[in-house]
């Protein structure tokens, strides 16, 4: 995957990532304590952790090795 440049658009995974753990997040909040509600908690923390991992390879500082 290409490297984004400082002024370049972020990539639609980042935008699509977030409104998907938001969405995922509301609809936590109308389940009852169980299994569905687990699950889609755990769904909703590994959008987030994806979405760290994607901004931490896409920083700057990351530097390929020598």
């Amino acid at each position: 995957m290409p490297r984004t440049q400082p002024d370049q658009p972020k990539p639609l995974f980042d935008k699509h990532s977030a409104l998907e753990a938001l969405r995922v997040k509301e609809q936590i909040k109308s389940l009852p304590q169980g299994r569905k509600r687990e699950l889609l908690a755990r769904r909703a923390r590994e959008l987030e952790i994806a979405l760290h991992v994607d901004k931490w390879l896409s920083s700057s500082g990351l530097r390929p090795p020598d």
